[in-house]
């Protein structure tokens, strides 16, 4: 899902609007202001939520580095289970033959 500018006021960043989960991390930040303010693309590494939003400093600061790796780390199983699904199927389909190895 995504959303442009989404309303943060009283939310906990690491936190997913959508599935809940604390998996909530910045993907990009795409311009900063004078002011100390920040427009970033946040995502969550569960359910794919993403969102453009601008925020300050100190709120983006409530994002550590451990609820991003943590973030990154459940992303990164995601991939890899998905391919290993993908490689699963086409076994099974008979589309890899052990002569391709």
């Amino acid at each position: 899902m995504r959303r442009l500018f989404d309303s943060t006021v009283g939310r906990d960043l690491r936190l997913c609007p959508t599935c809940r989960r604390p998996f909530v991390a910045p993907r990009e930040i795409l311009a900063s202001h004078e002011d100390g303010n920040h427009v970033v693309e946040l995502s969550c590494a569960n359910c794919g939520w993403w969102a453009i939003q601008l925020h300050g400093g100190v709120r983006l600061s409530a994002l550590d580095s451990a609820q991003i790796e943590a973030a990154a780390e459940a992303l990164a199983m995601s991939v890899e289970l998905e391919r290993i699904d993908r490689f699963a199927q086409a076994l099974h389909a008979g589309y890899i033959l052990p002569e391709d190895f």
